[in-house]
């Protein structure tokens, strides 16, 4: 059976769809009232509450207009002994932070972004960086202005290409690897966290460490189990094999892709009475996609699982599992016909929700790994779609991460270097943000309903996302753009 947490987790997204928009994370002020709700996982459930992390400053602290307002520091951090609690940050380099728009981003269209004190804080954090580590805060403490100097470490700026040949990517992917390794116990054992965190030992050349979860996970899961359940396994455990030959693990990436044929919708008629949350349910259903659960129960196909189901087939194949062509192509035929002209994608294919990034980057994995004739329009489509919505790489569902992990990586594969450069220079200040002190990133507050990923995986989870995503140029799976031989 799932775990008590995950399944809690993908309950409450199914009922999200449903939630009136009036619902928000850091679309407001008050951050849906989680400034003081804390995580129980990991070195965060210190911090008092999901606070934005400052970079590698060591500090966290609340969000205002033009502000910060600090609300805890790592002992042992750069800001340990610099900052206090309370202190409210309103610049940095000596120049004032401008202004964050509040406002939850939900639909079709790109919306706000976190431009403001995230966004220039990030930038300073480069500019220091870049020279001899010093980063300047303008404050006030105890209604005095005043000002602090922070040492970080001067590991240099991100390259004009980054994170292809970029020193300063590969100095966060090895990093974020050792954090991975040096924090076994924050492995809470969720699938999505799971996954990627094999998949980044698998990246990074971790052989004993991936072969150690391969045959911990080498069963497949019940037949009730949510869809996410093969996928996740079924995409790990083939990309071990493409790298060791090891065929104990054939049985179970088969059984997966046999599960995964059961959640899809064959035959829309047949779910034209379903109900979900006292909701007709029958126009979401669409032939040739997945849903949550292992019959495509709930309240219909979903664009992610689709994809994860397709890319678990082509994957499974390039190990020598035979795929069904019926099933595989009804996938293709509806991920094509509900893609936006806009390249949007959205959470129930059509339906406009939640952040399009990380299924626009997983939509580009797929069919690069398969590398079927004609789809190079389709691709670049679904390329500009993501350059369009750049502002959004933190607006997850449930799980930030998964946005984070899939769309960095799916737009490297793309061949748009355009698309390429808009979607990651204009999220290289976030990404400084999500930097911890000790080499981790960690999630940080969204625009979406539902975000959970900081109760589920705070730090694991968006670190194992990252080591693949900037670790490009060793890549070594599949899903990184590794050719099959």
């Amino acid at each position: 059976m799932p775990s008590k947490l995950l399944t809690a987790t993908l309950l409450t997204l199914a009922v999200a769809v449903g939630i009136a928009p009036n619902a928000r994370a850091i679309a407001d002020a008050d951050n849906l009232g989680q400034w003081n709700k804390p995580t129980n996982i990991g070195p965060d459930k210190e911090c008092p509450g999901f606070l934005v992390n400052l970079g590698p400053t060591g500090a966290r602290s609340i969000l205002k207009e033009t502000s910060f307002v600090v609300k805890y520091v790592f002992a042992g951090s750069p800001a340990d002994g610099r900052l206090r609690i309370d202190d409210e940050i309103t610049g940095a380099n000596g120049k004032p932070f401008s202004k964050h728009t509040f406002g939850k981003c939900y639909g079709m269209e790109p919306g706000a972004g976190y431009e403001g004190p995230i966004m220039d804080m990030g930038n300073a954090i480069e500019d220091s960086e870049g020279s001899d580590g010093t980063l300047t805060l303008d404050l006030i403490r105890g209604g005095q202005p005043a000002k602090v100097e922070i040492k970080l470490e001067a590991i240099g700026r991100f390259s004009d290409s980054f994170p292809k040949h970029c020193p300063k990517s590969e100095k966060l992917a090895a990093r974020a690897t050792d954090y991975l390794l040096k924090h076994p116990d924050e492995r809470i054992g969720d699938v999505n966290e799971k996954s990627l965190y094999g998949l980044a030992m698998l990246a990074r050349g971790k052989a004993q460490e991936a072969e150690t979860l391969a045959m911990a996970w080498n069963k497949p899961p019940g037949e009730n189990q949510w869809t996410w359940y093969p996928s996740y396994q079924a995409i790990f455990l083939a990309e071990y094999f493409l790298l060791t030959g090891d065929k104990r693990v054939l049985p179970t990436i088969e059984e997966d892709c046999k599960r995964l044929y059961l959640s899809q919708v064959i035959d829309p008629a047949l779910y034209k009475d379903a109900m979900h949350g006292g909701q007709p349910q029958a126009k979401n259903f669409l032939k040739g996609g997945n849903g949550h659960g292992a019959r495509c129960e709930g309240y219909g196909t979903m664009t992610i699982t689709t994809l994860m189901a397709l890319l678990t087939w082509e994957l499974a194949e390039n190990c020598g599992v035979k795929i069904q062509d019926f099933n595989r192509n009804l996938a293709y035929d509806c991920i094509h016909t509900n893609t936006a002209e806009s390249g949007y994608m959205g959470y129930r294919f059509a339906t406009g929700a939640y952040t399009p990034v990380g299924r626009e980057g997983l939509a580009i994995i797929v069919h690069r790994v398969a590398g079927r004739p004609g789809t190079e329009d389709y691709v670049s489509r679904v390329s500009n779609g993501m350059a369009k919505f750049k502002t959004r790489l933190n607006d997850g569902h449930g799980d930030n991460a998964v946005a984070w992990g899939w769309a960095l990586l799916g737009i490297q594969l793309s061949g748009n270097d355009a698309a390429i450069r808009e979607v990651f220079d204009y999220n290289k200040a976030f990404i400084n943000m999500a930097r911890t002190h000790d080499g981790a990133f960690v999630i940080q507050p969204g625009r979406n309903l539902a975000e959970k990923a900081y109760y589920m995986s705070p730090r694991i989870h968006p670190t194992a996302a990252m080591v693949l995503a900037l670790g490009t140029d060793k890549a070594k799976l599949r899903i990184q753009g590794v050719h099959k031989k």
